[in-house]
């Protein structure tokens, strides 16, 4: 008797050519990436399939993907503040020297209010315009 075969898959039949939708898909990378990478010898080249039109074989693309090994980043370091330099250290304790105790403990006393400064002829931040500016109510 005479065994019968599977037959192979699809992609195994015949290669296709892919148009640059699926090629990103592939690959993750820009356009202008590959196209560096291409003219590098690092990705392979595109095929043209009409005047104004190109793709890029899939099982090249397939190839590619498999040589290739990402590279796992390093873990990030959590963040830690320097400690102070010695220029920072004297500063605060020369202050504190300076300073009595009883003076260091209040809290900052309010800030002063800026004076307020009158605005240009013609202009006025908000409220009524000014006299020689038009209002435009529109029914209020």
């Amino acid at each position: 008797m005479d065994s019968v075969s599977e037959p192979p898959p699809f992609d195994a039949l015949e290669d296709r050519i892919l148009p640059w939708s699926q090629v990103k898909v592939i690959c993750g990378l820009s356009r202008t990436t590959v196209w560096r990478m291409q003219k590098t010898g690092d990705f392979p080249a595109c095929v043209q399939v009409s005047q104004n039109r190109v793709g890029w074989w899939q099982s090249e693309l397939l190839a590619w993907k498999r040589t290739r090994t990402p590279r796992r980043l390093p873990e990030p370091r959590p963040f830690k503040p320097a400690p102070p330099g010695p220029a920072a250290v004297k500063e605060t304790a020369e202050r504190s020297a300076t300073v009595p105790a009883e003076e260091r403990m209040k809290t900052p006393a309010e800030p002063a209010a800026e004076p307020v400064t009158p605005a240009r002829p013609g202009r006025s931040r908000r409220g009524a315009p000014s006299p020689d500016q038009i209002a435009f109510d529109f029914g209020s």
